[in-house]
This record gives structure tokens, sequence and C-alpha cells, in this order.
């Protein structure tokens, strides 16, 4: 396996561009970064990440989660995290392999090998690259060779790492994608009602009402799967997307309001806490973006 890494990251290291993303195929990137960077806000969706070269550390709520070369990590629900790229340099950058995972694929995948479902998962796992996974990544990167292969081969190569993924420690986060618990379709909903309603402040009763949970089950089920509470998660939302305005031009105030905060200055307090400098350097003329956020 180690063979297979090391020409992996030899072949990736050939067709990155530090900085920005490269496809490989529909939903599936490699990402380069040639220099640390400060923290970033991200929504991180369903996929799959394995890394290839450099560290990066990503902080989801309370728990900070490092990221070093042939670890792999999994996620099912939408997180919003901070990242920040620790190691990398111009001769060895860092990067990763990205790939979306979608509810049906794998749905079809399980139905095909019938595999049980492990013991419950949280909402994300990393862990070591499962057997045979930097193989079939080695056939994702040699599409870049031959384009007229990927209509055909793509999909083959999506499932293997599906297939891979499931012989894993993180096969009980692909099984969660698809649970039929009602609880975890019901959180899943929540979630994504969260997501589209940043400007209203609902009762954690509310929301457990909504989720068909008693408050305390709602809590502890929200946090096993997020791993963060419930107003942790909103407010990681909310900052998120308030940095998504300020670096359109929106002023600090309407980001502030737009995204649910009625007070400027604890908005101010919170965006500094979490990004390390405060909303209004954000946006401003000459300033440079992140490589994470500028436009493919």
């Amino acid at each position: 396996m180690q063979d297979s890494f090391s020409e992996l990251v030899e072949r990736a290291q050939a067709i990155a561009c530090p900085g920005r993303s490269v496809p490989l195929l529909p939903d599936a990137t490699l990402c380069s970064a040639a220099a640390p960077s400060g923290p970033v806000g991200e929504l991180s969706e369903p996929t799959v990440c394995l890394v290839l070269q450099g560290v990066k550390e990503v902080a989801v709520g309370a728990q900070s989660v490092r990221y070093e070369p042939g670890a792999c990590f999994v996620g099912s629900v939408v997180l919003p995290v901070t990242s920040r790229i620790v190691t990398a340099s111009s001769a060895r950058p860092y990067m990763a392999i990205s790939l979306a995972l979608h509810h049906r694929e794998i749905a079809d995948l399980l139905a095909e090998v019938g595999t049980s479902a492990p013991e419950p998962s949280g909402g994300y796992a990393i862990g070591p690259a499962p057997a045979g996974l930097p193989e079939a990544c080695l056939r994702l990167l040699a599409l870049s060779r031959v384009p007229e292969d990927g209509p055909v081969m793509g999909p083959l190569i999506r499932k293997e790492i599906l297939y891979r993924l499931l012989k894993g420690e993180q096969a009980g986060v692909l099984h969660q994608i698809v649970a039929a618990d009602p609880k975890a379709r019901q959180l899943r909903r929540t979630l994504s009602w969260m997501r589209d309603n940043l400007d209203q402040s609902v009762p954690i009763q509310d929301m457990a009402n909504c989720a068909g949970m008693s408050e305390a089950s709602f809590r502890r089920h929200f946090r096993a799967t997020t791993g963060m509470s419930p107003l942790q998660y909103q407010k990681m939302l909310r900052l998120q997307e308030a940095r998504r305005l300020l670096l359109a031009g929106t002023e600090v105030s309407r980001a502030a309001f737009a995204v649910g905060y009625e007070s400027a200055s604890q908005f101010s307090r919170e965006y500094s806490r979490t990004f390390g400098h405060p909303p209004s350097r954000e946006g401003r003329p000459g300033q440079q973006r992140p490589a994470e956020l500028q436009a493919d």
C-alpha cells in the first residue's frame, strides 16, 4: 500500500494547481495549496476527503481534527467547520482528493453488496485510508490523461472508492447517509431547515418537536451527529454565511442582521473569536481572498 500511496502523491503533484481545485470527475476534485493558511470557515457537505500531502486542521465544534497524509475523512451531514492548512510549501504543497457523497449511489451500492449496518456512528469519522483506496484513486487521477474514458470509467471508479470505504473504519458514516432510522431522517431535516433559515431564532424545544424528540434526546442526537450543540451549529452557520456576504462587499452591520444577529457588537466579537480578525477586515479593496475561497 505504501508504494501505491507514494505513486499517488507523485501523480497528484504532476497535475495539481496550488490554490485552485482541479476537477477529476463531476463532484470529484484534487485540491492543493502551496502555503499555510489562516482559519477559513466553510460548509462541509457529505464528502470523502483523502489527504495526500501536507497537514490540515479542521475544527468541528469544540473538537479539532488533524488531517495528515494517508488520513481519510468521511462526513454524512452538512457540517460548519473552520479549517486551516498547517503544512504546505511550493515544493511540497498540501494536496487532497475529495469526492461528494450522494444518497442514491450509496443506497444502490449497499443494496448490491448486502453489507449489514455497523454500530451507530456520528456524522463524521476520520481514520487510515482503507486497503485498496489509494489504488482506486490512482485510477481516478489517470482519467485526466484520457478524458474520453471519464464517462465510462468514472462511475466505475467512484463505485470502487465507495466500496473500499464500506470495508474500512468509516463504513458506519456511509450507512448513516441512507439510515432508515426516523430520528436520523428528522434530524437531517432539522439541519437543512436551520441552514435555510439563518435569520430566525427558534427555541431548542421547537426544534426538538420538529424532529419528534424530547429536548434532552434531541440535544444528545444532535451532538452525536454534528459534534456540537444546536446553538453552536447555528452560530457557525451564521458566521460563515456572514463571511460570504462580507467578501461579496456587504456592510458589516447588514451582514450581521441578515444572519439573525440583533447586536453588531456581539457579531463582531464572535466573528473575531472564530476567524481571528474583525469582520471589518473582510472585503477591503485589494485584500487577497484565501486560496480556498478563490473561484476555480
